[in-house]
């Protein structure tokens, strides 16, 4: 081949496909599949499911403790964060915001604690301009959403000056703006733009022509797609632009940055203000898509809560999507549980401060990782054996959590408390041997699901009808799985599965 061949070639490779073009595409989706295979991002997925999980344990036996029917509490949370799912997007649009808020000024290096005020800040703004100034339709939420935009930015911006030229540490100085945002507002919406004629301390509604449209239900507003579009932008802008590279290299080593002549005091104050600018927009974005007016407290702790959720992502901004999104399907789980008096809503902050506190706990969660890379290894050779291995794992906790959450619902039935209780354990049994490769975790599991069919008929037959279908699903899949993994797993009898350790 000649030279010029090879020079075309090579430059042919080089060039980039054009934005939204098939081949565009094609690379997107094989960088997808990278990202998927990569160790780092496996990593990441089960410290994160991990201490989701782990959290889940710990509030399931909070709950049985205190004496509320945890059993019927997961099934009111999880049938309504499915049944409501647009309730779900609209709880976590303002989580997505504050989420990228938190995550983008720790990949410089810094800590923005002050999501809740720069939220209210942005908030106040859009509701004045949308109520107080007409434009046309198209124009108004714009204008609102700029405006809320600068607000956000000029409150977190100040943070970045005193941090980054004066040396004020930005967690002291960030918590203490948003108390000053919480209030001063608070006096707004008390005195010179409180509606008149009302009780409620509020801003009156906003004009029809600065409300962001419905999308599919009276609930779910664009604002979720205008969140999409900003962890997106996100993403580029960290990954892809100049800009991002330099507060990606202060919040790394800040002494080598500066070597390398990157104005670090510049991107410290920069990061914390664009920070406080996504936060401000996910404020508007709440006002103008669903209250339509700025209440007084109305926030519900979006802004704090935006902290555990780039926690829960990792600071990636796709992580923090779906960071949001589970957290808001929490939100709407906690309000059916309290509304139908299984439990109080107060649990979602347990089971949020948990995982918080799970994800900081890296020697448990590291075990479980390297268990389950160990047997992701070995599923890529042999994922025929592998599947009815990992649904065993599956299948043994959650019968086990299903179980315990079910003892507050029988303590006045010994039979029924009995077999709820042994069924548990022997979950929890089953799931240690299996994480083990031990094979007596599948006899556990067997164990666990004839507790279950107990469970299903004695329930039926003691008046709780709605453990019929539960656990007698939950014993047939038990059974079944579990003379899958004995039979299709190459097994020691006597020791492990795979007869491996």
């Amino acid at each position: 081949m000649s030279q010029e061949a090879v020079a075309e070639q090579s430059s042919n490779e080089d060039v980039k496909p054009r934005l939204l073009t098939p081949d565009w595409f094609k690379a997107k989706y094989q960088d997808l599949l990278s990202l998927l295979g990569s160790r780092a991002f496996q990593r990441q997925l089960m410290w994160a499911a991990g201490s989701i999980l782990m959290a889940i344990l710990v509030a399931t036996v909070l709950m049985i403790v205190a004496g509320y029917n945890a059993f019927l509490a997961w099934i009111a949370l999880i049938r309504s964060a499915i049944v409501r799912f647009d309730r779900t997007l609209l709880e976590a649009t303002p989580l997505i915001f504050t989420g990228l808020s938190v995550g983008l000024a720790f990949k410089c290096g810094l800590f923005n604690i002050g999501p809740e005020g720069q939220l209210y800040v942005g908030s106040m703004l859009a509701a004045i301009v949308g109520y107080m100034i007409a434009m046309p339709i198209v124009i108004h939420p714009i204008v609102c959403i700029l405006v809320a935009a600068l607000a956000g930015f000029a409150w977190g911006f100040l943070p970045g000056l005193l941090k980054a030229y004066r040396g004020a540490h930005e967690v002291v100085v960030t918590m203490m703006m948003s108390y000053i945002a919480i209030n001063l507002t608070s006096w707004l919406v008390r005195g010179p733009f409180k509606e008149p004629g009302q009780m409620v301390d509020q801003t009156p509604d906003i004009l029809f022509s600065a409300e962001l449209p419905k999308l599919f239900s009276a609930e779910l507003n664009a604002g979720f797609l205008i969140a999409i579009l900003v962890v997106f932008v996100v993403d580029l802008f960290i990954n892809k632009t100049v800009i991002g590279f330099e507060m990606r290299a202060v919040g790394l080593n800040q002494d080598a940055a500066e070597y390398s002549g990157i104005n670090a005091k510049r991107n410290m104050a920069l990061a914390l203000g664009i920070a406080g600018m996504l936060a401000g927009v996910g404020g508007a974005i709440e006002i103008m898509g669903w209250l339509h007016r700025f209440e007084s407290g109305w926030s519900k702790g979006y802004g704090w809560d935006g902290i555990t959720v780039a926690v829960l992502g990792n600071n990636n901004p796709w992580g923090i999507l779906f960071g949001a999104i589970l957290f808001g399907a929490l939100r709407t789980g906690g309000r059916a549980m309290q509304l139908r008096g299984v439990a109080p809503a107060e649990v979602i902050s347990v089971v949020q401060g948990l995982v918080v506190l799970f994800i900081a706990a890296p020697r448990i969660i590291e075990w479980l990782y390297n268990r389950f890379a160990d047997e992701a290894r070995r599923a890529k050779k042999s994922p025929v054996e592998a599947a009815p291995y990992f649904a065993s794992i599956a299948v043994s906790l959650v019968g086990s959590v299903m179980g315990l959450a079910a003892i507050t619902s029988v303590m006045g039935e010994a039979l029924l408390l009995v077999l709820s209780v042994v069924g548990g354990i022997l979950g929890l049994y089953a799931f240690v041997e299996l994480l083990a490769r031990d094979a007596r975790g599948l006899k556990a599991l067997l164990l666990e699901s004839a507790m279950w069919f107990a469970l299903a008929v004695g329930g039926f037959l003691m008046g709780y009808p709605e453990f019929l279908a539960t656990f007698a699903a939950l014993g047939v899949i038990g059974v079944v799985i579990a003379v899958a993994a004995w039979r299709m797993t190459k097994m020691d009898k006597e020791s492990n599965l795979g007869g491996e350790n």
